[in-house]
């Protein structure tokens, strides 16, 4: 209340003094000091707290940039993790493909080697066989021959040395 009475009683007296000249630039300078200081009085909290808010949104908008800023630089250093241990799965990765890669080279030789015997056996129990069949055919072939030719008599020496000939 007493900021009122003040502004009150300043004009009264300003205006209280003569007419003369030289207090004309006073009474400007009083009004304008009165109308300075009335417009701070007033603006004053509007223009204070203007600056107020527009620094706080400065500042919220700084921490909110900040605060993305830490976000993606997390976000950064995982996923630069997670690209490491993909480098890592990756590596044990073809390291068990070498060593699944060499086990079946391994194993499908050893397979071939099985195979192969397989085969040289079959091979020879089929030649056996065939030999075989030979040596009946050409057993049978000359006892047909001497026993076809009923003329001819033939002791078992001669007989022997002929089959072993014809076989040989």
């Amino acid at each position: 209340m007493q900021k009122y009475l003040i502004l009150l009683i300043i004009p009264a007296l300003a205006l209280a003094s003569g007419d003369g000249g030289e207090t004309d630039i006073f009474r400007r300078s009083v009004n304008f000091l009165l109308f300075a200081g009335l417009l701070y009085y007033l603006l004053a909290n509007i223009i204070k707290n203007f600056f107020k808010n527009r620094k706080n949104s400065i500042a919220d908008k700084l921490n909110a940039i900040q605060e993305k800023l830490k976000e993606s630089k997390k976000r950064k250093s995982e996923a630069l993790e997670k690209v490491e241990e993909a480098k890592a799965a990756a590596k044990a990765l073809l390291t068990t493909s070498e060593k699944e890669n060499k086990m079946m080279i391994a194993k499908i030789s050893s397979d071939l080697v099985l195979e192969i015997k397989n085969l040289e056996k079959a091979n020879q129990d089929q030649m056996d066989i065939e030999r075989r069949k030979m040596v009946r055919a050409v057993v049978n072939e000359t006892l047909n021959e001497l026993f076809s030719e009923e003329s001819i008599v033939i002791d078992k020496e001669k007989f022997i040395n002929i089959l072993l000939k014809k076989v040989a």
